[in-house]
């Protein structure tokens, strides 16, 4: 038999074996991969990876039609952010034809410039495309090209990293809306941001020529816990302001307090009779 000194003996010398070999302290599989240099498909986290997830922020634009005709200004939306860095991220939802070059997006520098073709895609319906960056890059504009003269898109979405929650939106013209209940029940369009955060929501649209803006705040009615659910959603309308010019610029202005983790919509509808030329809305959110 063994001794107790010699079984002693023997068990720290395993337990020297052990750790060298990595059992005595376990690296976590993403560490070993950084370790050994293996190449991940997500973007390697960085030091402050928290503060870096919470200040993601997408801003979205539901039911928006571009299209051509007499007035100019209808076949493009240019969105401006006062993001931290200059990667952005897009995904389109509606019936955009890539075969047939029906949009392109682009990554702008300021409200006018017209965007190098270097600083374009063509986006593929529901995938989402990381922009074209560089210096300097503050926004977006997603555009009708090729022989398309309409397309209705169900939803961008805009995902950047934030400096804060302002957004200037320059608006294609808008028609009065029709009989669409999605359109009666959500706005066409809307806009949002998410993650919710709880405070004040403000928006202000204005236009250069004469015309009529409705400008509502709406959160989500919650859904009941038995029956069937409405289609579309209901929402409710928290807060709405109105203003018309018959004869040069108007604007209209609104505010609210929102909660946190509610679906909060803010809305802009052409309440006139003709199109609403090139509205331009700026909004903060909480």
């Amino acid at each position: 038999m063994l001794s107790l000194g010699r079984i002693i003996a023997l068990a720290c010398t395993l337990a020297l074996v052990l750790t060298a070999c990595g059992v005595g302290q376990r690296t976590s599989g993403r560490a070993a991969r950084q370790e050994s240099g293996a190449a991940s498909a997500a973007t390697p986290t960085p030091a402050n990876a928290s503060a870096a997830y919470d200040a993601q922020a997408t801003v979205r634009i539901h039911r928006l039609r571009l299209k051509t005709g007499a007035e100019n200004g209808g076949d493009r939306v240019r969105v401006m952010l006062n993001n931290a860095s200059p990667q952005l991220r897009v995904t389109i939802t509606g019936n955009i034809d890539q075969d047939e070059r029906a949009v392109t997006v682009c990554a702008v520098t300021d409200e006018t410039s017209v965007p190098p073709s270097t600083q374009c895609i063509l986006p593929v319906a529901d995938r989402a495309v990381d922009l074209p960056s560089g210096p300097g890059v503050k926004g977006a504009e997603i555009a009708l090209a090729g022989r398309s003269t309409l397309v209705d898109l169900q939803e961008i979405a805009l995902t950047y990293t934030e400096q804060d929650r302002q957004v200037r939106l320059l608006l294609p013209n808008l028609d009065p809306p029709g009989d669409d209940p999605t359109c009666l029940a959500q706005g066409c369009p809307s806009f949002e941001m998410t993650p919710t955060r709880g405070g004040k929501l403000t928006g202000k649209a204005s236009w250069e020529q004469p015309g009529g803006g409705l400008l509502d705040i709406r959160t989500a009615v919650p859904v009941p816990t038995a029956g069937i659910s409405p289609t579309p959603p209901a929402y409710r309308v928290v807060s709405s302001s109105t203003s018309s010019s018959n004869t040069g610029p108007g604007s209209v202005s609104i505010s609210a307090t929102i909660e946190s983790g509610q679906r909060s919509l803010l809305t802009l509808t052409n309440n006139g009779t003709g199109p609403l030329v090139t509205p331009v809305l700026d909004a903060t959110w909480p």
